[in-house]
């Protein structure tokens, strides 16, 4: 039994299916299925039931993904440990952050690079937290109200949101303030956007949703296009001059911006460097530039 066998299961059981497996693998289904069927046939031993809802371990599965999450486990903190204690500055140093971060904020990107030119930064843009336990991710720059425990990091300020409309769409509206007369734009259903969508189902219960989305860079630019009212970030929504305020900011959507990373990275060099560089450049005021 090897570990890399091993990584194959753990990922079956966390994704329930072959397809989402693979995906978090990076590989095709296939593979992820030709990798389970040689595992159980080296230990002689049936890991997973194939059920309606997905694979799920039999007990010796479980057993076995036992010990497995504990070698994954081992292996996560030996490998944080020695890249915590580089004291290079070269390398990859891998950061995770919101799309419409990475936009409006690219100059401070360039200049870090232009600093570390040996080192490579490989950004992740996702609205889906990317695990820095894991190593998925060395730092995240994040929008939360709810930082994890288990990471370190200074908070870099805070989004208010705001109701917005394009100037055109509001002007089409025979009563501009009857907001179940618009389309709208929601978030998608996997971000979980509770607050958001509990205040549509109390106000605007009949109002049609147009088009849901998982990007901040795309929900600027259509509500700049007009497909639908939405809440916005006031920071840049502000900016924008085809849009139009339809409501004041609401207090219970706020979201603080932090810059994170694991308490065993802190002290790597590379780390260390971008986390400064950050402190020292990040301009929360900055202009909304997306789809100019």
């Amino acid at each position: 039994m090897q570990w890399d066998d091993l990584r194959f299961a753990l990922a079956l059981e966390r994704n329930k299916t072959l397809s989402s497996a693979a995906k978090s693998l990076g590989v095709n289904h296939t593979t992820v299925a030709r990798r389970i069927e040689a595992l159980e046939e080296g230990l002689g031993t049936r890991l997973f039931d194939k059920t309606p809802t997905g694979y799920v371990p039999t007990q010796e599965g479980e057993d076995i993904l036992l010990v497995a999450a504990k070698v994954e486990n081992e292996l996560l903190n030996l490998d944080r440990q020695v890249f915590g204690r580089d004291a290079s500055l070269r390398g990859s140093l891998r950061v995770t952050t919101l799309d419409v971060f990475a936009i409006q904020h690219s100059s401070m990107f360039s200049s870090f690079c232009e600093r570390y030119p040996e080192v490579t930064l490989e950004t992740v843009l996702s609205n889906t937290p990317q695990s820095l336990t894991k190593r998925e991710a060395d730092i995240a720059l994040r929008a939360t109200n709810a930082p994890p425990p288990n990471l370190v990091g200074k908070k870099l300020g805070r989004l208010e949101f705001a109701l917005y409309g394009a100037k055109r769409l509001v002007e089409s509206r025979e009563d501009p303030q009857d907001l179940e007369s618009y389309p709208w734009l929601a978030w998608d259903e996997k971000l979980g956007a509770r607050v958001t969508e509990a205040w549509m189902k109390k106000n605007v219960p009949k109002a049609h949703v147009a088009a849901r989305l998982d990007s901040g860079v795309t929900n600027l630019c259509f509500l700049r296009a007009g497909v639908g009212i939405a809440f916005a970030p006031c920071l840049w929504a502000d900016e924008l001059a085809e849009v139009v305020r339809l409501a004041e900011p609401l207090p219970d959507f706020g979201v603080d911006i932090w810059l994170l990373t694991h308490p065993d990275l802190r002290h790597t060099a590379r780390v260390r460097a971008f986390m400064e560089h950050v402190l020292e450049n990040f301009k929360f005021g900055a202009t909304a530039g997306a789809c100019s």
